[in-house]
């Protein structure tokens, strides 16, 4: 199984190609991985001017992130072979405990495409105040989640995904198998 791991960070988003053996991969071989400079504060910084987000604020976070998913797929045609992907980092972990409900206590959480974007719907139009009262959702991330929320949806677009699993609650490191809850079609 060839997966890929994308980590959205505060500040950058990193795809890793994983379980892939490549001849000559490094530093003239064929890419394994890759940088966004974008990530959900940075996104929030750049693109979110009001609260709640105004419509053009959100189609400007997406499209930014859809952009570099873009130059992504170009330059780690690796990504064109994997089977699964993996969504880490503090959004998606959040975004996943907001379609659960509440606190996710598993490794992982498979989160369908037509859920995350009903979640993206739902905290992309509350005003902050009404944001953090969502169950599972840190309130430390309520002014910043929807471009999180944008971040996560892109990535879905951009891959041309029905489905993530989102890690939980990791080093970030790497996918792991373990104990998978499911929301949304697969």
């Amino acid at each position: 199984m060839t997966t890929a791991l994308v980590t959205i960070g505060d500040e950058m988003t990193t795809i890793q190609v994983i379980g892939i053996q490549v001849i000559g991969s490094g530093e003239d071989g064929e890419p394994t991985d890759y940088r966004i400079p974008r990530g959900m504060v940075s996104l929030h910084r750049a693109h979110i001017t009001a609260d709640p987000p105004l419509p053009e604020n959100l189609t400007n976070a997406i499209g930014d992130m859809m952009d570099h998913l873009d130059d992504a797929v170009r330059t780690l045609t690796l990504l064109g072979s994997v089977t699964e992907v993996v969504v880490a980092g503090r959004a998606a972990e959040a975004i996943a405990a907001v379609e659960f409900g509440g606190e996710i206590t598993v490794e992982t959480f498979e989160l369908g495409r037509a859920a995350a974007e009903d979640v993206f719907r739902t905290l992309a139009t509350e005003p902050v105040d009404l944001r953090r009262r969502n169950p599972g959702l840190p309130a430390e991330l309520g002014e910043t989640i929807p471009a999180g929320c944008c971040a996560l949806v892109a990535v879905l677009r951009s891959l041309h995904l029905d489905r993530v699993t989102v890690q939980l609650g990791a080093d970030q490191t790497g996918p792991t198998t373990a104990g998978t809850r499911s929301a949304g079609p697969r």
